[in-house]
This record gives C-alpha cells, structure tokens and sequence, in this order.
C-alpha cells in the first residue's frame, strides 16, 4: 500500500472516532433539540421569547439589536444623594440654580419639616417636636392665606414660634426662587423687629441653624460699629434681618440696606417698645416697605393703651393666634367701656351717643325683648336698618339710610356667640344676667379683627353686686379701665 494511502486512512478513521465520541456524549445535543427543550423550560415557567410575544418595535440608538426588548433590568438602583439647597447661598444668581421639588403631604411641606429638624437638632432642651405645635400649624396656614397676624398670649416670642416663623420664611424663599413671574428682589426677605440685642441674639442663634440650607441672618444693633454692620450688609446681602429698629433707620438712612422689598415683617415685643417710644421708628420702617408684604406682631402686654398701635400697623383682617386660652388672650385688642349711668333716662342718652361713634357695618345689640320697642324707635331715628332676632324676627328698613349700617337687635336669651365672631362692635343696653354670659360674648366677637369694641351700659340703681367682683378681675387683667363706683363696690364686697 502506498504512502498517501495510510495517510488518508488514519485521517478517516480520526473523523469516525470523532463521530462515535459526539454520538455517545449524552449532555451533546443538536441545535433544533437544544431549541425544543428550551421552549418547554419557558412555557413551564410562563415566559416567552422575544418573537413569541408578536410585539415587534424599531432598533434604538441605546439597544440597536433589540437585545433589552421585553427584559427586565435587574441592576441595583443607585440611591440618590440627598441635596442641600445651596440656592439659598450667599451669591444672589445661584438662586436661578435647580432645586429638589417640593412635595406636598396634606399640610406644611417637606423642605419645612426640613428647616424645622434641623432647628431642633441646634436646641436640646425642647419640651416637644417643633412639627407637632398647633401654634405653628396655624401661623403656616395664615402666612399662605395672606393675611396679617396679631399673637394675643401676652408675651414675646417663644423659641417655638420663632422656628416656625424662619422656616416657613425659608420655604417661602425657595418657592419663590422658582416662579419666574413673581423674583426674589435684593431686600431681605424676613424682617424680625426687636427691641434689645439680646432678643435680637435670640432670634439670630435660631436662624443659625438654617446655614447649611444657604439662609444667612444679620443681626443689627446698637452693640457694634455702624460702618462694619454696613460693610457686612453690601458683602453677604442676607435673607432675614433681625434689627432693632433705630439701628435699622440709621442704616436705612445711610443707603445700608433696602427694606422696600420686604416680605415679612415681625415686630416683636410692641408693648416694650411702644414703652421706649420706638412706636413712631416702627412705623417708619413699615412706611418704607413698598411692597406686598405680610405682618405678624407679638404684643407682649394686655393693656389697652396699646391698642391703637396694633391697628396702625394691622390691617382690617387679621388671623388671631395664641398660646395660651385664657380670657385676657382671647379677649385682647377689644376695648371694654362699661358706662354707669345715674338713670335709665340718662343710659338712653349714653347709648345714643355710642351709635353716634360706632363706625363699623354692623352693630350687635345684645338686650332684653322687653327693650326691642325702645331701643328700635331710637335705632330707625339714627337711621340704620334694624334686624330683629326673637321670637318674631323681622326686618325694619330705615327711614334714612346712614351710609348702609345695619343694627341687629338680638334677645338675651336667644343669642348665639358662634354668629358674633364677624361683629366688631357690640352693645349690651341692658347689663348681661350672668358673668358666663359676659365672658361668652367677650370671647367670640370680633375674632377675625383688631378693632373690637364692647359697650356695657348699667345705671346706678340695678344691683350688679354678684358680678362686680368677677368684671373688675376680667377689666384688670385685660388692661381696660374700671368705674371707680365698681372698683369700690368689688373691695368692699372682698372686705
């Protein structure tokens, strides 16, 4: 046999044995077999291939062969990192910068519950999580309803409120920075009113706890130099400024600062400095706020002799809000007058002189139904529209109409205190029976207003010695001038 011819042979008999091994692998199958198997895999497990799902769609730039079409991508999420709004910087343009959106949960948002923990995270000694105070619920909802708000408890401004305040300003600014239609301008967006440095040092060390948010807080005073106040002011142009206010116009003066732009405005401590005679300073100062602005005042005295200056620089609506429930906070910025009159003849005279003054549309009258016939003739003479409300209610037109004022002449026994809340002046022609009844009328007018004025008129002879005593405590504490006659009457019955 030739050479070649065995060559040629081993060569075959390799491929044959190559053959036998593939044919005795049991794990070697074909590729139509290989197919058929892996059909019966997905079809025992409810998947499908590709082709199977006759959902067919175009190659993308991303996947060009189709390869991700229908599969799930079991590739870890990569958690995000939380952002800090450093919009909220120091330099003006970086307030254009994306901010994380703001979502709403039912109530205050978020990034205010973010400004919150983190002025709780500064303090140790809280009594309770600034999230659940009511107070600041409340002041939250009366800054996005636009309305002014006046704080009854009597006293400054707690650490409490103060949180609240900032972070509600705070979450005011990064809203803003959003709405192309209505800019941030270049003044502070918070200006806090106070009438000492320590209360400015107070309100200062809670808003130092919103630097890592990006709010800057510049306190002025009478303490430091007034060129390095106004080089501070021009460098880090901050967006809360704490103040007293004659620091604050002697900047103003000095071109130091723009407040026309100004926000909100709190004036804290009014009474303090109505004392010190600041009253006109911060008037001044509100004058100067060209802008729409909203204003909270914290009065901290129950006296009557500072009313007047919380309705110059309130509004005619405003939202009350207080700590605390008591019957001089409830009842404050409502003027008490009880008129004693030597006869009865002499009290009608009184009265008529009462309507005469009255300046608001409506006018609560609270009398005995034996009085309605009276006190209606006198009512249409002075020409206001009389409603009665008894057993027989009726409407009486007025005879000439005085600038559209309606009197609504209510029995004693049938008033009820939830409609008075809207009536800022109220008349009691005939004394109240009880000091419950006097209370419950003291407490529910004039709950959306700082011009409430309560008339009481009462002659020398009725016998009002069971209340005396109880009256002359709620005139005290509420800072309204008692009748020597009731103030003699109250300590002899003590006696």
């Amino acid at each position: 046999m030739a050479k070649g011819d065995d060559a040629l042979a081993r060569k075959k008999n390799k491929s044959n044995r190559k053959k036998m091994n593939r044919k005795n692998d049991s794990a070697t199958v074909s590729t139509r077999i290989a197919a058929i198997i892996a059909a019966k895999k997905r079809r025992q497990t409810g998947k499908r291939s590709m082709c199977q799902g006759m959902c067919f769609s175009l190659p993308t730039p991303e996947d060009p062969f189709n390869e991700k079409l229908g599969k799930v991508d079991i590739a870890k999420k990569k958690k995000k990192k939380a952002k800090t709004r450093d919009a909220l910087s120091v330099n003006k343009s970086l307030r254009q910068a994306k901010k994380p959106s703001r979502v709403s949960i039912g109530g205050p948002p978020k990034f205010l519950m973010l400004c919150l923990s983190d002025i709780e995270s500064s303090f140790y000694q809280l009594e309770k999580p600034l999230f659940t105070s009511t107070w600041g619920i409340e002041f939250w909802k009366s800054f996005h309803s636009g309305k002014h708000v006046v704080e009854t408890s009597g006293t400054s401004s707690t650490l409490e409120q103060i949180a609240w305040i900032v972070s509600t300003a705070t979450d005011a600014i990064s809203t803003r920075d959003k709405d192309e239609e209505n800019p941030l301008s270049n003044s502070p967006f918070l200006l806090y009113l106070v009438p000492s440095q320590s209360k400015a040092a107070q309100v200062r060390s809670v808003c130092k706890a919103l630097k890592r948010l990006g709010v800057h807080a510049v306190s002025l005073h009478n303490g430091a130099e007034l060129d390095h106040q106004i080089s501070g002011l021009k460098s880090l142009e901050p967006e809360f400024l704490v103040s007293t206010p004659e620091r604050l116009l002697e900047i103003v003066a000095l071109k130091g600062v723009d407040i026309s732009g100004v926000s909100l405005l709190v004036i804290d401590e009014l009474g303090s400095l109505c004392a010190s005679g600041y009253l006109d300073a911060v008037k001044s100062i509100k004058q100067a706020i060209s802008s729409e602005h909203r204003s909270i005042v914290f009065n901290d005295s129950f006296s009557a002799s500072y009313i007047p200056a919380i309705q110059s620089l309130l509004g005619r609506s405003v939202n009350r809000l207080s700590l605390s429930d008591s019957v001089a906070s409830q009842a404050s910025c409502i003027i008490q007058t009880v008129n004693v009159c030597a006869s009865e003849k002499k009290k009608l005279q009184k009265f008529s002189e009462v309507l005469d003054s009255a300046s608001s549309r409506g006018i609560y009258i609270v009398a005995k139904e034996e009085s309605f016939r009276k006190l209606t003739a006198l009512l249409k003479l002075k020409g206001l529209t009389v409603v009665i409300f008894n057993s027989e209610s009726t409407i009486i037109p007025a005879i000439t109409k005085r600038g559209g004022q309606l009197a609504y002449l209510i029995d004693i026994e049938q008033f009820d205190s939830t409609e008075m809340k809207n009536f800022e002046t109220v008349l009691l022609p005939d004394f109240v029976p009880s000091f419950q009844t006097y209370v419950e009328i003291l407490t529910s007018m004039a709950r959306d207003s700082v011009r409430g004025v309560l008339h009481s008129f009462v002659t020398e002879e009725e016998d009002v010695s069971g209340l005396a005593g109880s009256l002359v405590n709620v005139l005290e504490d509420c800072g309204q001038c008692v009748p020597d006659s009731w103030r003699n009457l109250s300590a002899s019955m003590s006696d």
